[in-house]
C-alpha cells in the first residue's frame, strides 16, 4: 500500500529498493580478486542485498579479511572464501569444483580479478607483463569455462566482467601499461564472442568498462555516498560502478544489458 504521507517518487524509489533486495537475495555470487578495492566493495554490497557469497583472492588471508568486513555489516550472510591465483589453472579448476560441493549452481560471476601494470611497455618487466596478460585475459577465461557448468543449472545466470576504458580503440588512457590495455581487449573480445554463443541460452554477458575512478570504502558512509559533481577534483567512485552493474543485473531477464561503458564527465 502506498504511503501518501510522502512524495510519489520517494514512495516507487522506496518500493524500487525493496524490489531490488529481494532480486538478489539467496543469490549465490563468485566474485574472483575480492579483495581492496573493487572487489571488496562488491562483496560487501551483494552481501548487504542478500546474496551468498564465493570469494576468492590470490592469498586466503585478503579473501578473510574481506569476508570479516562483510560480517560487520550483514552478520548473518553466508560467506565462503578460497585461495585462488587466477594465473594457475589447477587452482581454477580446483576453486570450481569446490564452489559445486557447496553450492551446486552459481547465479552471477563476477570476473574480477586482473595484475594492474603501469608506465610503458619497455619498463615493466617480462614477468609482470606476462602475470597481466594471464591473470586478466586467460584467468578470467578459464574461470568461465569451469564455472560454465554451474551457472547453467541457475535459472536467473549471469556472467559480469569488470574490464576497463584502456580496452576501448583509441582510448588514452594516461597511466596503464600496453599490455595491460593488450589483455583487457581479449577478455572483451572473449565476453563479446562468448555472448553470442550463448544467445538463447538464458546465460547474459555484461562487459563494464569503468575509466579511472576513486575507491572509498561502502564501510564509510559519508565518503560512500558522497555526490561528485562535473567540477570535483577526483573521478567518478566505485559507487557508480556499482550502481551501474546492479542496475544491469536487476533487469527483466528478457533484457541483457551488454556493455556498460562509463567516463568521468570532466
Amino acid at each position: 500500500m502506498l504511503n501518501f504521507g510522502v512524495t510519489k517518487s520517494e514512495q516507487f524509489f522506496a518500493v524500487y529498493l525493496r524490489s531490488v533486495e529481494v532480486m538478489f537475495t539467496g543469490k549465490k555470487i563468485v566474485i574472483t580478486g575480492a579483495s581492496p578495492d573493487l572487489g571488496q566493495a562488491l562483496a560487501i554490497l551483494f552481501a548487504q542485498l542478500g546474496a551468498e557469497l564465493f570469494l576468492s583472492a590470490r592469498t586466503l588471508p585478503k579473501a578473510e579479511t574481506t569476508a570479516a568486513l562483510v560480517r560487520e555489516v550483514a552478520p548473518q550472510a553466508k560467506v565462503s572464501c578460497f585461495q585462488v591465483d587466477v594465473t594457475q589453472q589447477s587452482e581454477i579448476k580446483q576453486f570450481a569444483q569446490d564452489v559445486a560441493a557447496q553450492a551446486g549452481k552459481v547465479d552471477i560471476l563476477i570476473n574480477n580479478a586482473s595484475s594492474w601494470l603501469t608506465g610503458n611497455i619497455i619498463e615493466a618487466s617480462d614477468a609482470d607483463i606476462a602475470a597481466s596478460l594471464n591473470s586478466t585475459a586467460l584467468g578470467s577465461v578459464l574461470v568461465t569455462k569451469h564455472f560454465l557448468p554451474l551457472l547453467e543449472r541457475s535459472t536467473c545466470p549471469d556472467i559480469v566482467f569488470i574490464n576497463s576504458t584502456a580496452s576501448l580503440p583509441n582510448d588514452t588512457h594516461g597511466t596503464c601499461n600496453e599490455a595491460f590495455s593488450a589483455a583487457k581487449a581479449a577478455q572483451s573480445t572473449f565476453a563479446d564472442r562468448l555472448r553470442h554463443r550463448l544467445k538463447g541460452s538464458g546465460i547474459r554477458v555484461l562487459v563494464i568498462y569503468p575509466p579511472d575512478f576513486d575507491s572509498p570504502s561502502p564501510l564509510v558512509k559519508e565518503e560512500w555516498d558522497e555526490c561528485r559533481g562535473a567540477n570535483h577534483s577526483g573521478h567518478m567512485t566505485a559507487r557508480n560502478v556499482f550502481n551501474s552493474l546492479k542496475f544491469a543485473l536487476s533487469q527483466d531477464r528478457i533484457c541483457s544489458v551488454d556493455s556498460i561503458v562509463l567516463s568521468n564527465n570532466k
